[in-house]
């Protein structure tokens, strides 16, 4: 028996069994392509050929073609703002120390008064002084970060870890006059002084008695002819004879003053950085009782566990001065843990979309502080225009807190569906968090070995600012 020739069939079978497997070729696209059972329409699981710039597809209704489930990547480039509350540097009480040698307590005569009656000097005390730096870091300041999230979406639930690399917020700044003496230095920072650690002698006035023309002598204060430990003048004619003798070298305690915890310069620096990680499971609330039109808004419910970790920086460094060569750094970790709660809105226009959510996390928060702190590590006890008691001091503090700091974050984001596998997006990302510590508020300015202040309360912090970057769908 031999085969059928071609001449045997005629153009309208061939073109009829051509037809047949054409459209059993699109039956089968069919079925691999469309959920046939679900009035939605979704790309088939098994689909994944890593064509990421493959045009997209759209629906009936100009929308894109939504991939039924598997991974996806989402990079965020922020530039945020971290707020700050100015504050003052230093204890915030006065200093009755003096930065003017011009004083009348260099006559001898220092914090009198005449009575009027009788022109008897009144004591009326000296006078209080207040550090003048009363807005120093931190403040609001602008920096660059990152933001990851990947995970895996199966229908209508999907799984997510994120990652937050975000802003480090620096702010800094330098005080001090170039022009001021360096005797006592420009920058006052006032301390707590309970031991009377700052006392001392001045060596302000030269022979002829030009302010800042040190001597290398005690100025006499008291004006009794003995130059504080540098012993008498033996050619004052006015001093007690029975006082006198050769190499008298007797201290005279009456010439000691109250010197200023005052520096030439200081540069204070504070940064803020924040770091985390989320894992979560979202599930998205069924919407085909909607009509076809309506079907491209839909509603993400999540829920999980996050930490985030917020470290606050507070560095201060002084030389010149009274205090001479300074410097404390003291810093913070707000590390918050605990569960987090989602909802976001979505809304799918053509290749636009738009998503709106907020956060909640209820944050366990263990607060870490450390300090260093170094003060007058050029200092000689003694030394005229330097303190009496006081020498190099070096300390070290740290304790832990725990407290409850609830996190409340908004995420606006938009995307443009640029290939099947491929969109960008723009968003603007605000975080509030209540019930922290900031290190600035928290430095104890007591000498010698300062420390944290007791009963300094809570703070605030407010991050915002915007992301860009790009999703990924494989």
């Amino acid at each position: 028996m031999t085969a059928p020739s071609f001449s045997k069939w005629s153009i309208s079978k061939w073109f009829a069994a051509g037809l047949i497997v054409a459209m059993s070729v699109i039956e089968t696209r069919a079925d691999e392509f469309y959920d046939l059972k679900d009035t939605s329409i979704y790309v088939d699981s098994t689909d994944h050929d890593l064509q990421f710039f493959s045009p997209v597809d759209f629906d009936f209704n100009n929308e894109p073609i939504g991939q039924g489930n598997g991974y996806f990547f989402v990079f965020d480039k922020l530039s945020w703002a971290t707020t700050g509350e100015r504050h003052t540097i230093g204890s915030g009480a006065a200093d009755d120390g003096s930065l003017n040698p011009f004083r009348e307590f260099l006559t001898g005569r220092f914090g009198d008064t005449l009575d009027p009656n009788n022109l008897v000097p009144v004591s009326i005390g000296p006078p209080l002084l207040v550090s003048g730096i009363n807005s120093g870091p931190p403040r609001a300041e602008f920096a660059w970060g990152e933001r990851y999230e990947f995970g895996y979406f199966d229908d209508t639930t999907t799984w997510s870890i994120g990652i937050l690399d975000g802003a480090d917020a620096n702010a800094s700044e330098l005080y001090g006059l170039e022009t001021q003496d360096s005797l006592y230095g420009s920058v006052l920072v006032v301390f707590d002084d309970p031991q009377d650690l700052m006392r001392g002698f001045i060596d302000v006035l030269g022979p002829i008695g030009g302010a800042f023309q040190p001597d290398g002598l005690a100025d006499d204060i008291d004006g009794d002819g003995q130059f504080g430990p540098d012993g008498y003048d033996l050619d004052d004619p006015g001093r007690e004879p029975d006082s006198f003798f050769i190499g008298d070298l007797r201290g005279d305690f009456d010439d000691i003053v109250d010197l200023p915890t005052s520096f030439q310069f200081l540069n204070a620096r504070n940064s803020t950085k924040s770091d985390g990680i989320e894992l979560m499971k979202s599930h998205r609330l069924g919407n085909k009782h909607h009509m076809v039109k309506h079907q491209n808004n839909a509603v993400d419910i999540s829920y999980g566990v996050r930490y985030l970790r917020l470290r606050d920086n507070f560095e201060v460094t002084g030389f010149g001065g009274v205090m001479g060569a300074s410097f404390w750094d003291t810093r913070i970790d707000n590390n918050l843990v605990g569960p987090q709660i989602a909802m976001k809105w979505n809304h799918q226009r053509g290749r636009a979309k738009l998503d709106f959510g907020g956060r909640f996390l209820f944050g366990y928060n263990i607060m870490n502080f450390e300090q260093d702190a170094a003060l007058g590590q050029d200092l000689i006890p003694g030394q005229h225009n330097r303190s009496l008691y006081m020498g190099p001091t070096y300390s070290k503090h740290g304790k832990q807190e725990n407290d409850f700091s609830p996190l409340v974050e908004l995420r606006v984001q938009g995307s443009y569906q640029i290939t099947r596998a491929l969109a960008a997006r723009l968003g603007y990302t605000a975080t509030f968090v209540d019930n922290i510590r900031r290190a600035a508020q928290h430095v104890k300015y007591e000498l010698p070995n300062m420390g944290f202040r007791e009963n300094a309360g809570t703070q605030e912090i407010f991050i915002n600012g915007v992301n860009f970057g790009f999703d990924v769908v494989y």
